[in-house]
């Protein structure tokens, strides 16, 4: 025995001794847990009674109790229906038979009020009637004494006793008084005590159910009980008074009245003739009027709260499936922006949406949801997910995926990516099979959700976005666009030509296909990936640009070159105007889609010319012929080319066909040329290609890059600060032989490594590293953090200074009057209203730009609808007349009518709704994440290739349409371009013509308008000591150009010179030479190549331009 075992039997020491009985026989000793039980009894007051347990069974037992009320509603509607049985076959025949008939009016008027006591009663339904009241009357007295603990007078003035005595007790008593038996008893009063037993059913019920989503229905149920009962009990009762009269009613007569009478239509057919019956309506509509109001206004708030709290989803409308979506906080234009990508796939058409938030519906978002197309599609809970019983209501556990989602404009984004863990850890607790698709911002978060399917990070994506658009311009447009889901509509109906041709190839998409199951991809099996991708595109304008081999997602390769044969098992992944299994009639469908192409280049070829063409057929022949002239040329050409120092043809060389012998790869290795772009001893020297030797979070992927062999040191890393190994305090100091790249942001970042990792990536090339500068504002820091500096004090060209990011004296020592490119970030929101997060991103830009108009400037805004005000000049009436074109695609239900503001065409601002766009078509393209994240180079894949750009240049002309540019990058370095990056002049081929007469004087006027500013800029400028630079200040030349991105252009599309042209390389190896990573390298100009020329395969010589 223990201790406490010891204390326990010390509480009751009488008891722990033997006692010997009478008899001699020795009672046993209680043992410790015996005087346990009984303590506790005494403590708890358990009762082990006939009474307690009687209550037990009764009254608190769930399943017992509720069927005791069942069986009790039960007694109560048999005796209605047994009241009116006896009704219906009541003669008036007792105590005699009535003695007059409805035959003459005098009849009418007679009133016997001995057949309002007495009734007919047939034996049986005596019997029954008896029993069923000795029964109700039993339980009835049985449950009030078990539940009524009070006084007997209270009791007897219960009202349901009362009821219960009026309607029960006759019965009983008829049995000792034989003479009662037909005694007329109100039976029928018993519906109010069958709706109060129904009720308290109810609430047993409600033990184990959730009340938000039962108090509707038990209100409903309630207002319609009480409503059954008005109806019964007066067409009872006026039926059983009319009995006196010589003009008798039924019941269904009765019931018709009292029907017509609560409807307040009265048609006066029938009413009550004499004063009891009338009597009896006046306190029927009394009653009425006392509980129905009251019952309605329950139903009213019920109603209302229900609404604020959202509906449970049942899941019973014959739809397949259903997705869940939770988000902390509901915005207007982010719930519409999921929706429209979601449904804008046929798969989810039937596809129901579940909307999981804490928050109450406003108005707006109200008013959304009951648009017709999401009325009944879209489902609104409001609960949280970390409550299982939310989740349950959502039907969690049976959702095809879970998107967990958080609004962009809060300024806490560390403490929402915490509340995201924890919703992702609670579905996955509730529901562990459940795919869930989860968005955060912070790069170090990623560490706690790589249990999720498809993860998005907005540090990463924005800042690998950003990067990339410093290498190639204009690419966070194209990859908007790309990844959003558009028919290529927009633009179609303005006036502008190059809104048809941007808008157009807008509609461009990612789709992926089994090369087994593929008409497209079939038949080039056994084929190199750039054979089958020229030979696709030229085919049917689609842009072949990744493969997985053997259907190996993980394996995913963009372009990996001649490196690749196709095999059947492989999955494709391509750019096209539409996926190969929407075309139900593959020729039909493919040549209208190649003709809408056709006049898209056509348009962008000639014009505005083009917009007016009168007949479609006539100029289709014109082409035909001018292809047939062309061919014939290209055939003469291969014996009129001359070798020699001098061509006096002047036809265009011809482009090696892409055939599948071995071509001159980039990953082979020659001898690095001597350096003349180094000052000094060259940088190539002191880097070497390896993987970052420290990362700023957990989680990040193996890239290679250009690493400093030796560590900096971090004293080295600030700009503006001397110290023991360099005296340069400003950026214009240090004379960088490329224009330094400067990110502006107001605190630092663990995303800010995805900007840095790009811009080193090994497959740069190292003389054109761009120098990457840091302006931080830091806020209350003096420094930055330690760990951080580690992580970029081991990549060349790094340095960071704190200032503010809008002062012009900071922003001319960071080198601004000098840069490449500025990129502004703002990492924290203002807590304002949600459209005006981006308030202070936007002001800063604007500064930026009022003081250096040329500057090339990205930044990243939450909301897309701000992108107006990007770069905004009140005084620009043709950037001004986007917003008539922003409205008119509005209308006519574009998803992007911002794609043809000039900040966002050009690729100055991109918004964070493209990422969870990527997010969104996740579910349907479960690849586009990962490709994504290969073509922004966060990740690298071992054989694939990688993006890049070059522009097209005067003495680039010569390959004359983008066809042929693919075609001689696919033959000659296995390089595959996927589209154009396109500036022009507004002139008449590319702005319509009343806009062009606006746009005129439009520089002149500017120039004086900034004049005192750039004099200001010019003094600050001379100050500091700084170079005065006319690149970037006056004479704006930008302001007269336009540009845009053209995505996988049609094989006939004119080059022009200033094209930037955006490629996926082949692969190539850690260890490749400046002169083979130099992406200009596939237009060279090779020797000794052979062309095919209808199916005839001729030798021809081309001459190399070096050998000139």
């Amino acid at each position: 025995m223990n201790r406490e075992d010891n204390q326990l039997c010390e509480l009751v020491p009488s008891r722990k001794t033997s006692k010997t009985s009478g008899n001699g026989v020795i009672s046993p000793v209680p043992s410790c847990q015996q005087i346990a039980d009984e303590i506790a009894r005494m403590q708890y007051g358990v009762e082990t009674s006939f009474k307690s347990r009687l209550q037990q069974y009764f009254i608190e037992n769930q399943k017992s109790s509720l069927r005791i009320r069942l069986f009790n509603v039960f007694i109560k509607l048999l005796s209605c229906v047994l009241y009116c049985v006896r009704v219906v076959n009541d003669e008036r025949e007792f105590p005699k038979k009535f003695p007059y008939t409805n035959v003459t009016e005098v009849d009418e008027n007679i009133t016997i009020y001995d057949y309002l006591i007495w009734v007919d009663f047939d034996k049986a339904t005596w019997l029954i009637q008896t029993f069923v009241a000795t029964v109700s009357m039993a339980e009835t007295i049985l449950i009030f004494y078990l539940s009524y603990s009070g006084s007997v007078v209270r009791l007897l003035i219960n009202i349901h006793f009362l009821l219960e005595l009026v309607t029960s007790f006759p019965f009983i008593l008829s049995i000792f008084i034989p003479k009662l038996q037909n005694l007329f008893v109100p039976v029928f009063l018993n519906c109010w005590l069958a709706k109060g037993a129904l009720q308290a059913m109810m609430n047993d019920l409600n033990r184990s159910s959730f009340i938000s989503s039962s108090a509707m229905f038990r209100q409903l149920l309630l207002l319609f009980s009480v409503l059954v009962c008005l109806i019964f009990t007066g067409m009872c009762s006026i039926e059983h008074l009319q009995r006196a009269r010589g003009k008798r009613i039924d019941l269904f007569k009765s019931f018709y009245f009292v029907m017509v009478t609560f409807s307040t239509v009265g048609y006066g057919d029938w009413y009550p003739d004499y004063w009891m019956s009338q009597l009896c309506v006046v306190i029927l509509i009394c009653v009425a009027l006392g509980l129905i109001p009251k019952q309605l206004e329950e139903l009213g708030q019920t109603w209302s709260e229900r609404q604020k709290s959202g509906t449970d989803f049942s899941g019973w409308n014959g739809v397949e499936s259903h997705v869940v979506v939770t988000i902390t906080l509901l915005e207007v234009e982010f719930i519409r922006d999921f929706l429209e990508e979601f449904y804008a796939h046929p798969e989810n058409q039937r596809m129901q949406v579940v909307l999981l938030s804490p928050v109450e519906l406003d108005n707006q978002t109200r008013m959304l949801l009951k648009i017709p197309v999401w009325n009944h599609r879209v489902n609104y809970v409001r609960g949280s997910s970390l409550r299982d019983e939310d989740l349950e209501r959502a039907k969690v556990a049976t959702a095809k995926a879970c998107f967990i989602l958080s609004a962009r404009h809060v300024n806490r984004k560390v403490a929402t990516d915490e509340h995201t863990i924890l919703r992702s850890w609670a579905i996955k607790d509730f529901a562990p099979h459940v795919k869930q698709y989860v968005q955060i911002f912070r790069a170090e978060t990623k560490m706690h959700i790589e249990h999720a399917e498809v993860l998005i990070c907005e540090d990463e994506f924005k800042y690998a976005l950003l990067a990339n658009n410093c290498i190639c311009p204009g690419i966070s447009t194209f990859i908007t666009l790309l990844m959003h889901t558009s028919r290529g509509e927009e633009g179609q109906k303005s006036t502008e030509p190059w809104h048809k041709v941007y808008g157009f190839h807008s509609g461009n998409e990612m789709y992926h296909i089994k090369v087994i199951d593929s008409k497209f991809f079939g038949d080039f099996v056994g084929k190199s990936f750039s054979y089958t991708s020229f030979h696709a595109h030229k085919a049917y304008g689609i842009g072949l640009i990744a493969v997985s081999p053997d259907g190996d997602t993980t394996k995913m390769k963009l372009n990996p070159g001649l490196s690749h044969t196709i095999q059947p098992t492989d999955v494709l992944y391509y750019m096209g105007l539409t996926n190969e299994e929407s075309l139900f009639d593959f020729r039909k469908d493919l040549q209208h889609q190649q003709r809408r192409a056709n006049v898209a280049s056509s348009i962008a070829n000639i014009g505005s010319v083009a917009i007016d063409m009168p007949n479609r057929e006539k100029n289709d022949m014109t082409t035909r012929k001018k292809n047939k002239k062309k061919k014939s040329k290209a055939a003469d050409e291969i014996n009129l080319i001359e070798i020699g120092d001098v061509i006096q043809s002047s036809r265009r060389p011809s482009i090696a066909m892409v055939t599948e012998g071995t071509v001159e790869t980039s990953s082979d290795s020659d001898q690095e040329e001597y350096c003349d772009k180094c000052r000094g001893h060259c940088i190539q020297h002191r880097l070497q290609r390896t993987y970052p030797q420290v990362r700023t979070y957990i989680g990040t992927s193996n890239t290679v890059c250009h690493m400093m062999k030796e560590k900096r040191p971090l004293c080295c890393l600030r700009l503006d600060e001397k110290c023991a190994h360099k005296s340069a305090t400003s950026a214009h100091e240090y004379q960088w032989r490329n224009r330094p790249i400067i990110l502006a942001a107001d605190r630092t970042s663990s995303g800010m490594y995805n900007l840095v990792i790009p811009l080193r990536a090994y497959y740069r090339p190292v003389h054109d590293l761009h120098p990457i500068i840091l302006l931080l504002e830091l806020g209350d820091q003096d420094s930055l953090n330690e760990a951080f500096l580690d992580a970029i004090a081991y990549f060349p060209d790094i340095y960071w200074m704190q200032g503010k990011i809008g002062n012009l004296d900071c922003l001319l020592r960071a080198g601004v009057s000098s840069a490449e490119h500025v990129v502004v970030v703002k990492e924290t929101a203002v807590i304002a209203e949600e459209h005006t997060a981006d308030c202070s991103t936007i002001i800063t830009v604007q500064k930026i730009h009022r003081m250096f108009p040329r500057l090339r400037m990205i930044t990243e805004l939450t909301h897309a609808t701000n992108m107006r005000f990007v770069q905004f000049n009140p005084n620009n009436a043709y950037s001004l007349a986007q917003s008539r074109f922003e409205k008119k695609e509005r209308k006519r239900g574009s998803h992007m009518p911002f794609m043809f503001r000039l900040p966002f065409a050009q690729g100055g601002v991109f918004s964070a709704n493209m990422m969870d766009r990527l997010l969104y078509q996740a579910i349907i393209k479960p690849f586009v994440v990962d490709l994504v994240r290969l073509l922004l180079g966060i990740d690298q894949q071992s054989g694939g290739g990688y993006l890049t750009s070059f522009v097209i240049t005067e003495d680039d002309l010569w390959i004359k349409t983008y066809g042929r540019l693919y075609q001689k990058l696919c033959s000659s370095v296995a390089d595959i371009p996927i589209g154009i990056f396109r500036t022009k002049k507004m002139d008449a081929k590319t702005v319509s013509l009343d806009l062009q007469e606006q746009c005129k004087d439009f520089d002149v006027t500017e120039l004086d308008r900034n004049k005192d500013m750039y004099d200001h800029v010019k003094n600050r400028m001379r100050v500091l000591g700084i170079k005065d630079s006319h690149t970037l200040l006056e004479g704006s030349d930008e302001k007269a150009f336009i540009s845009y991105v053209i995505i996988n252009p049609a094989p006939d599309l004119v080059l022009e010179a200033r094209d930037i042209v955006y490629v996926i390389r082949s692969p190539i190896r850690k260890d490749a030479t400046n002169k083979r990573i130099n992406p200009r390298r596939g237009l060279r100009r090779c020797k000794n190549v052979t062309e095919t020329m209808d199916s005839v395969q001729v030798p021809t010589i081309v001459i190399d331009e070096n050998n000139l």
